[in-house]
């Protein structure tokens, strides 16, 4: 693993999402709270990017899917809950889940030194 930039401490805010990208790998940033955190950019569902799914109180949304994933840790708090954007109900979520199970996404620490933001990558 190599340690990498990834953002300057300006780049990030506390209200939106940052795409960057590791040693090839796309990555997500944000700040929450007063850490600063990073996930890769690939839900583990269908490995479709989640850098344009909705953001807020430190979880991203998958917009395809619906899976709501921890910036911070990576966590899966929702799977499959939506058809781009359209609530889905129980049975079509089994469906559209193609017996994959709930997954979490890939994490990275943040470190900072100075203004710049690294991961290990």
């Amino acid at each position: 693993m190599t340690k990498t930039k990834i953002a300057a401490t300006s780049d990030v805010s506390a209200d939106k999402v940052l795409k960057s990208s590791a040693n090839g790998q796309s990555v997500l940033v944000a700040k929450v709270g007063d850490q600063y955190c990073a996930i890769a950019n690939k839900c583990p569902h269908l490995g479709l990017p989640l850098a344009k799914g909705k953001y807020e109180n430190g979880v991203i949304t998958c917009p395809f899917h619906g899976s709501k994933f921890e910036l911070c840790s990576g966590k899966n708090v929702e799977w499959v809950e939506s058809f781009a954007g359209i609530p889905l109900p129980g049975a079509a979520k089994k469906l559209m889940a193609m017996g994959k199970t709930p997954t979490d996404v890939a994490s990275f620490t943040v470190t900072q030194e100075g203004e710049d933001l690294f991961i290990e990558a």
